[in-house]
């Protein structure tokens, strides 16, 4: 492994360090809340943070606005004017935060060579403690930041994408799927609603809700968990205490 070597690595870390810390402060702009009801008013849906719902309620006289077989339908609806609004918020404070000119800096550091000696002059930075790190071979290490560099570029948006994942009431008279989208559909059985009070209705959603937030926090998206087994702390202490012992270049 060369200096050259180490200091594509550290840019590397640098470079994930930055978008980690960027990406934290895009989640800080996300409204905790949005509302919003389909056009006859039938229903209203809450958003909490991340545009995920967090509740459905039918109103008092829902019948008079919506037929029973068009119920899912004023669900999905509403879903979807709640997140008009919570789109809209959070596109307003993204605005002020200028997070696209601070990602496209973030992203062209990876292009643009590390300043001459910056290998060798190790920022204070990046000074780690590698007394006890027993390095592998320099062949694995050099191998394995390859392959890091090689993940990485080719993650993509659906890597990090919310997966598709449905919830349903007792007996599964509601049914809600949530994808990266958002809402994609709610099918409510018809006859079984006509027939229930507004608290039961109201409990049958929750109850889907419920059941669709669990599947989604058990459910796991590919990026993160790519990223993660990089172990770039790991490779980054391999190289340095490699680069400070002249004897693994033998």
């Amino acid at each position: 492994m060369s200096g050259d070597m180490f200091q594509d690595l550290q840019q590397f870390q640098e470079y994930m360090n930055k978008m980690q810390e960027l990406m934290s402060e895009v989640r800080e702009q996300m409204p905790q809340s949005a509302e919003g009801e389909d056009a006859q008013g039938a229903v209203k849906v809450r958003l909490m943070a991340g545009g995920i719902p967090d509740s459905i309620k039918v109103a008092s006289d829902w019948q008079r606005r919506q037929p029973p077989e068009s119920l899912g339908a004023a669900v999905v609806e509403a879903y979807g004017s709640a997140l008009s609004e919570w789109m809209e918020r959070w596109s307003g404070g993204l605005a002020q935060s200028n997070w696209e000119a601070r990602a496209e800096e973030i992203e062209g550091s990876l292009d643009r060579p590390a300043p001459a000696g910056a290998a060798s002059a190790h920022p204070e930075a990046f000074e780690r403690d590698v007394r006890h790190v027993v390095p592998r071979p320099i062949e694995e290490v050099a191998e394995d930041v390859l392959t890091a560099f090689d993940v990485v570029e080719r993650q993509g948006p659906e890597a990090y994408a919310q997966p598709e994942v449905s919830g349903d009431s007792a007996a599964r008279r509601v049914v809600i799927t949530l994808g990266p989208q958002g809402v994609t559909s709610c099918v409510v059985e018809p006859e079984w609603a006509a027939r229930q009070s507004v608290v039961r209705l109201n409990q049958a959603f929750a109850e889907a809700l419920a059941d669709v937030r669990a599947k989604l926090n058990s459910a796991e998206t590919s990026g993160p968990d790519a990223v993660a087994d990089l172990n770039l702390g790991g490779l980054l202490d391999e190289a340095m205490a490699i680069l400070k012992n002249p004897r693994h270049f033998m």
